[in-house]
């Protein structure tokens, strides 16, 4: 059986996806310490490298869909 390239494409996009995330919990994760510890003004700071990453992750997950739905069909 061939290898479909788009399934490829989908998987390291979902891939980025998941990174992305991974690296958004971690900022959040740290700015809720510093909420926690009464810092306030730096956790918000904190956050603002968050916001990227979830409209990254987003751009990603749209490209994905955008290829599963024009080339793959109902291949996967």
């Amino acid at each position: 059986m061939t290898e479909i390239p788009e399934k490829h494409v989908v998987a390291a996009l979902i891939s980025e996806v998941r990174a992305k995330l991974e690296e958004a919990h971690s900022i959040a994760q740290a700015a809720e310490i510093c909420a926690r510890a009464g810092n306030v003004s730096r956790a918000v700071q904190i956050l603002a490298d968050f916001e990227g990453l979830g409209h990254e992750a987003q751009d990603l997950f749209r490209a994905a869909l955008a290829i599963k739905r024009s080339l793959l069909a109902e291949t996967i």
